[in-house]
């Protein structure tokens, strides 16, 4: 049985170092991380992507019924208080289940740091998960609100550039909005971690994490996030290959023969298991990213504050203290 060696996190690393023991924590942590992730988060994931996959398949079914001269089904459907419904119960399961997914991954690091140990159990992470979801999910919905009022502010120069029938400026301040963005994703990633684990509110904790980023690693914490996301987005994909083939396959036999475009039975079955398996997927993967947020955070404490040096300092000094002789007086 392979002995376990706890991955000090409070350290500073080079970018290498913090990829390779992002790998490394989840390979060791994987058994009990993802059974969390999956027994916390899985329900309102399963049931959400179970709605998105069957409305792909309904989308399907309207788009055929266009095809053969039935327009009104479509208009008629979009309409229904039914299509409402099951587009508000599907964007609050997914909404809900991304908190969650954040709350239990974070939840897990935080206690295996506090324990020194990756002998946990899904009732503590439970148990940890509950009390930052809250917290979590009024950050989400002020990130949420923020987005709007910076991406506003940010197409404000282009509608006056517009204005001025200026056509070059206008294609220029494009993607002057988009590095905008992204520039403040970025300088913002450290907030959920920092206020699960120093316990702020959202205010100081986005104050936080632009403080940290911005000290000269704003592009360490993009390539970071940059490669994580990609492996992410690369493996959860795959489960999507059936549905393009399947989509592409039945487009060109609707092309070849001039016939309306159509999806059997099967097919609108094995679309809503490639969305389900696709969102699963990507709810475990999400592990990745946000594990390597949390090295990046202690990385970055620790350059600006050596808080890890400070500790061991302190343990050397008890320790000291501890093994020191009583005097006789």
């Amino acid at each position: 049985m392979e002995e376990f060696k706890l991955i000090e996190l409070q350290q500073s690393r080079d970018f290498s170092r913090k990829i390779n023991s992002t790998f490394e924590f989840l390979r060791q942590n994987y058994k009990i991380l993802l059974k969390s992730v999956l027994y916390i988060a899985g329900p309102p994931v399963l049931v959400g992507s179970l709605l998105l996959g069957s409305f792909i398949g309904e989308f399907f079914s309207l788009l055929q019924g266009t095809q053969t001269g039935s327009p009104e089904m479509a208009t008629d459907y979009f309409l229904s208080v039914s299509f409402w419904l099951q587009m508000i119960l599907m964007v609050i399961l997914l909404f809900i289940s991304y908190i969650i997914t954040i709350a239990t991954i974070n939840a897990y690091i935080i206690l295996y740091k506090e324990k020194q140990t990756n002998k946990l159990e899904v009732s503590d992470v439970w148990n940890k998960a509950r009390q930052i979801f809250w917290p979590y999910l009024g950050t989400t919905i002020l990130f949420f609100l923020a987005f709007i009022i910076a991406y506003i502010a940010l197409l404000i120069p282009i509608f006056i550039m517009s204005d001025m029938s200026s056509v070059f400026l206008v294609f220029l301040g494009f993607p002057i909005v988009i590095c905008g963005i992204i520039y403040l994703v970025v300088s913002s990633s450290l907030t959920y971690f920092v206020q699960a684990y120093e316990k702020k509110n959202f205010f100081d904790s986005i104050a936080r994490s632009f403080r940290l980023v911005n000290n000269g690693k704003w592009w360490s914490t993009f390539g970071l996030l940059a490669i994580l996301q990609l492996i992410v987005g690369t493996v959860s994909y795959i489960f999507l290959i059936p549905y393009y083939i399947i989509v592409f396959t039945a487009s060109l036999h609707s092309a070849q023969s001039g016939s309306p475009f159509e999806l059997s039975d099967t097919m609108g079955i094995v679309i809503l298991v490639c969305f389900t398996l696709y969102y699963l997927a990507q709810m475990l993967m999400y592990s990745l990213p946000h594990i390597g947020v949390a090295f990046q955070y202690f990385n970055l404490v620790e350059l600006k504050e050596a808080r890890g040096l400070l500790a061991q300092i302190e343990t050397l000094g008890q320790q000291d203290t501890s093994t020191r002789p009583e005097e006789n007086f």
